[in-house]
């Protein structure tokens, strides 16, 4: 069994300075890249299926 482990790779945000004040408080060191990976792959998720849903509507109305 081959075991596949995602490299890391460091990344910059702009935020502005209120935001990124309450970021650093509500997200300790350490679960601030657990949310925003959760969020980047929940809104890429969420992009497929709306992706899927205007296809299968083209095809819904090819076939009436």
């Amino acid at each position: 069994m081959v075991k596949v482990v995602d490299t890391i790779e460091r990344v910059t945000l702009k935020l502005p300075k209120p935001v990124a004040a309450y970021f650093r408080k509500a997200f300790p060191h350490g679960q601030r890249s657990r949310f925003v990976e959760e969020c980047i792959l929940s809104h890429k998720h969420q992009a497929e299926i709306e992706k899927m849903e205007k296809e299968l509507q083209k095809v819904g109305k090819s076939r009436q």
